[in-house]
């Protein structure tokens, strides 16, 4: 399997950003941003959108669509469907395993989030690496803590509408 990568370039507060789409790891440079206080939720509701905008896309194509609003609504789905693999419903604490990995390093943190992601709904970092973000950004206990409401449409269906 080939892994081809396209590039969008973004300018958020003067600041050029280029995101590549398709990502084969998680840098460095990722976990610096997840751990940049300027970088709030909304710059990773956008990236989740552009990387579900862009999963299924081969070749050189680009798009301009509502990114923050289609990485909204995707991340409604996503906070539903791992809160059960994330969070214990009865202590609405973190799993064990997430306990152990939230004291620790945060690559370990996000490389776990990620792998659950990637394995559970077949989707590359493009779209694992922002909801890892979302989550961390939020505040793991935090995330536990609030049961999120059910999305009209699960991951997989927002996921099967993005397919070409």
């Amino acid at each position: 399997m080939e892994c081809k990568q396209t590039s969008l370039v973004l300018t958020i507060k003067n600041e050029r950003k280029i995101i590549t789409m398709s990502k084969k790891e998680i840098t460095k440079e990722d976990i610096e941003q997840i751990q940049n206080a300027s970088l709030g939720s909304s710059f990773w509701e956008m990236q989740l959108g552009i990387g579900l905008k862009y999963e299924y896309v081969e070749g050189n194509i680009k798009f301009s669509a509502p990114y923050p609003e289609i990485g909204r609504k995707f991340w409604k789905a996503f906070k539903f469907e791992l809160h059960e693999f994330l969070c214990d419903r009865k202590t609405k604490e973190p799993q064990e395993w997430l306990k152990d990995l939230i004291t620790g390093d945060i690559r370990n943190l996000v490389v776990s989030i990620c792998s659950l992601i990637t394995s559970k709904y077949d989707v590359s970092l493009g779209i694992a690496l922002p909801v890892a973000a979302l989550i961390i950004k939020n505040g793991t206990l935090n995330y536990c803590s609030n049961s999120p409401k059910k999305s009209k449409k699960t991951v997989l269906q927002i996921l099967k509408n993005f397919k070409i």
